[in-house]
């Protein structure tokens, strides 16, 4: 039998190389006021605002909550709240489906003949994959954009960093590349989430790190999430038929309840 933990290693998200890849060493210090970050933070983000609907293959290496993720998944998402998630494995069918639309979402792990329903897309992810990402800051963090429809409140200038802060708590770290201004770092949620590899003249990421950190017992720093992601056949704004978003599960498919799926 093939845990939910097995299936997120062998076929969620992977491959962005570099797991021991050095972090960015974000700015310290108060800074100072920066009357014009909201036209700065508005052309960092205005490639991302734009992007309603994506499909791409994502790879994903690294650690979470003590498990190994190392795997593909094919993902197409859609504005609004719509996702659909297939976890490749190395030979055969998928390994699971994750699909969900407003209101509504389904996980099939086809290897075991068990489908979950009932339970929010964000909180069957987290439970695969420890981030808290719905449908919707998915697409969101996987387009460069941090957190939906981001909404600049104040912002700073340390060097050569612009620091905004989101409504919601969330804070944006901008760097300049090739001479624009880009979001590299943003943290939200107990995340760090890190940009890189650009595509050219525009602000969409192809390689995107998140990380977590907590402190044990002894009151050590230790990363709790580490994962690379690195994107792939990458096209957005492409139509995506409703049908996309409806999984039909085979009859003689059996339910499983939302306590037998977290224990398993």
């Amino acid at each position: 039998m093939i845990s939910v933990r097995l299936l997120s290693i062998c076929c969620l998200l992977s491959v962005f190389a570099g797991c021991a890849a050095a972090r960015l060493s974000l700015p310290e210090g108060p800074g100072t006021p920066l009357p014009d970050y909201a036209p700065l933070f508005e052309t960092a983000v205005s490639d991302c605002r734009r992007v309603r609907t994506l499909d791409v293959m994502i790879r994903l290496r690294g650690r979470s909550s003590g498990a190994t993720l190392n795997g593909r998944v094919r993902a197409a998402l859609a504005a609004p709240g719509s996702v659909r998630l297939e976890g490749l494995a190395p030979f055969g069918a998928p390994g699971f489906y994750l699909v969900a639309r407003p209101g509504e979402a389904t996980l099939w792990l086809t290897r075991e003949a068990r489908v979950l329903r009932g339970v929010p897309a964000a909180d069957m992810l987290q439970s695969l994959i420890g981030v808290p990402f719905g449908p919707e800051d998915l697409r969101a963090v996987l387009t460069g954009c941090l957190v939906p429809d981001p909404q600049p409140t104040a912002g700073r200038r340390i060097g050569e960093w612009v620091v905004v802060d989101l409504v919601g708590g969330a804070v944006a770290y901008l760097q300049p590349v090739d001479g624009e201004y880009h979001l590299r770092v943003g943290i939200r949620d107990g995340l760090t989430i890190e940009y890189d590899e650009f595509e050219f003249r525009r602000q969409i990421p192809r390689r995107i790190r998140l990380r977590s950190v907590a402190a044990d017992a002894k009151n050590r720093a230790r990363p709790l999430i580490d994962l690379t992601v690195t994107l792939s056949q990458y096209n957005r704004g492409i139509e995506l038929p409703d049908d996309v978003f409806f999984l039909e599960v085979p009859a003689d498919v059996v339910p499983m309840t939302w306590e037998e799926f977290q224990r398993r």
